[in-house]
C-alpha cells in the first residue's frame, strides 16, 4: 500500500496534557499537523445555536501517538509553539481565556492497511462553555 499523503498537514501545534499524578502539564510541540477552527451551527427548538469547533489531524510520520505525545479528551491544543503551562495554571487554561486554544472532546486514531496512519481529534463549545463537553474539564 502506498504511503498516504497529507498535503494540508503543514502547521505546528502545541498539545497540552494534564498529568494529575505528577502534578504537571505535559507539553508537546508537533510540526506537520493540520488544525482547522470553524463555527459550528446547529438547529435548536428556538432557532440556531452557534459554537466554536475544531478538527486536528496529526499524521503518524509527524509524531507517533502514544510515544511522542499523549492526547485525550480534556487536553488542549494551540496553533503554533505555545508556552509551558504550570500545573497551578491548568484550571484557567481555557478557550474562553486563551485566544485560539481548543479543548479536545474526542481522539480517533486511524489506520490504513493495518498500520497507524494518523490521529484525528476535535471538539466544539459555546462561549459560555456549554456543549458536548464543558470547557472546565
Amino acid at each position: 500500500m502506498p504511503e498516504l499523503a497529507y498535503p494540508l498537514c503543514r502547521q505546528t501545534v502545541t498539545l497540552y496534557h494534564p498529568d494529575a499524578a505528577a502534578g504537571r502539564v505535559v507539553r508537546a510541540v508537533v510540526t506537520g499537523a493540520f488544525l482547522d477552527r470553524r463555527v459550528r451551527v446547529s438547529a435548536t427548538e428556538t432557532g440556531r445555536a452557534r459554537a466554536l469547533a475544531f478538527v486536528l489531524v496529526i499524521p503518524q510520520r509527524s509524531a507517533r501517538y502514544g510515544q511522542d505525545y499523549t492526547l485525550e479528551p480534556g487536553d488542549r491544543v494551540l496553533e503554533g509553539e505555545g508556552a509551558e503551562v504550570a500545573w497551578a495554571d491548568w484550571a484557567d487554561f481555557l478557550p474562553a481565556s486563551v485566544p485560539g486554544l481548543c479543548c479536545v472532546q474526542y481522539v480517533d486514531p486511524k489506520a490504513a492497511g493495518g498500520a497507524p496512519c494518523h490521529v484525528e481529534a476535535g471538539g466544539w463549545w459555546t462561549r459560555a462553555g456549554s456543549g458536548a463537553h464543558s470547557l472546565t474539564n
